[in-house]
């Protein structure tokens, strides 16, 4: 960690997930002097598939050239919900119409264990409480409130707790997080409750573990439906009255753990509102995973939610908030895994212009 360039950053970044971190590493790579700082929510990161497709692969060897091994995996697509007799057809044909594609995924727990090291050897600084709210900053710009009630960012030295001095540009990367922080956003930033079941296949006894879509996950392969659900629910989350919930059928591999199915809620609000009752999400979610194998939606495993940012639209929010000067927003991504790497390099070269104009 350079410690010297972290006191004195021009960059504090809110949000330690994919976007905050991947953004951090890339104004680094610039020479920018960057901290940073961690989120009040859990990273959705952790639950997701983190598939890619053939367009998203060149962004992510270019990450590990850069810093090392990040988790990308080679990996084949294996959909269901094929229209008329093809449904009919055994898992392996199936899979047959995807498999010649070049297609991969990023294993999410491998990523985790890589950042820190990366961030560091790029020379980010790091600092791991809690965010509370954004205040603007008198004579312009804004502060992170940490947890304690004092300013990240205030110090002239970085004080005794090792905060940074300001900084003059400071980005929400901070996911379902970022509208507590910072109130007047976009209507168009809206947030989601995702939940999966986390299954651990060494407790699975042998004619679990040969459930056809099981072997395919375990072959590295990810599963999941011809056409998902979800878009089009966080499309029309506008127009909604009141909740509404879909499923996604499908499995892919995380570390050592499989992940499966993914159920999405949506409310009419912008802000995600309270955690919906797990009990219940988990009951949804296996209803909707017997419509595809009644053997997986028995199967023993542990349910995990986590809220999550979209933007209506599809369009995420990459650039400066309006009336905050210094005040920049990374959030609201579909696909992240896709998208991120690619945008995060775009939005740093706008940061490092936005400070070498000041």
């Amino acid at each position: 960690m350079n410690q010297q360039q972290g006191l004195n950053p021009s960059f504090v970044v809110v949000g330690a997930g994919l976007a905050g971190s991947l953004l951090a590493l890339a104004l680094a790579r610039r020479g920018g002097s960057v901290w940073l700082v961690g989120s009040v929510y859990p990273s959705a990161t952790a639950l997701s598939y983190g598939s890619l497709p053939a367009s998203a692969l060149s962004s992510w060897r270019q990450l590990e050239q850069w810093h090392g091994p990040l988790g990308l995996q080679r990996s084949r697509l294996v959909l269901h919900g094929w229209p008329g007799p093809l449904r009919l057809l055994p898992v392996w044909l199936q899979a047959l119409p995807t498999a010649p594609f070049p297609f991969a995924r990023v294993d999410a727990p491998t990523l985790a264990a890589a950042l820190p090291g990366a961030l560091e050897r790029a020379g980010v600084s790091r600092w791991q409480g809690t965010v509370s709210r954004i205040e603007p900053r008198p004579g312009g710009g804004c502060w992170a409130i940490g947890g304690d009630g004092d300013p990240i960012g205030a110090g002239s030295a970085g004080g005794a707790s090792g905060r940074p001095s300001v900084a003059p540009q400071l980005v929400l990367a901070a996911g379902a997080a970022n509208r507590n922080l910072w109130p007047d956003l976009p209507e168009r930033l809206r947030y989601s409750w995702a939940g999966v079941i986390e299954l651990d296949p060494s407790a699975l006894d042998r004619e679990q573990r040969h459930d056809p879509w099981l072997q395919q996950v375990l072959q590295g392969r990810i599963v999941q439906p011809l056409r998902l659900r979800r878009p089009p629910l966080e499309a029309g989350a506008a127009s909604l009255l009141g909740e509404r919930w879909i499923v996604d059928a499908g499995l892919a591999l995380s570390g050592d753990r499989i992940l499966m199915g993914q159920i999405t809620l949506v409310g009419p609000h912008p802000d995600p509102g309270l955690p919906p009752d797990p009990a219940t999400m988990e009951a949804r979610l296996r209803a909707g995973l017997q419509e595809l194998d009644p053997q997986l939606a028995s199967l023993p495993g542990t349910y995990r939610q986590v809220p999550v940012s979209f933007c209506l639209g599809g369009s995420p929010l990459a650039g400066p908030v309006d009336k905050a000067p210094g005040l920049w927003m990374f959030s609201g991504f579909s696909g992240a895994f896709a998208v991120v790497p690619s945008l995060a390099e775009s939005l740093a070269d706008r940061l490092v212009g936005a400070v070498e104009r000041q």
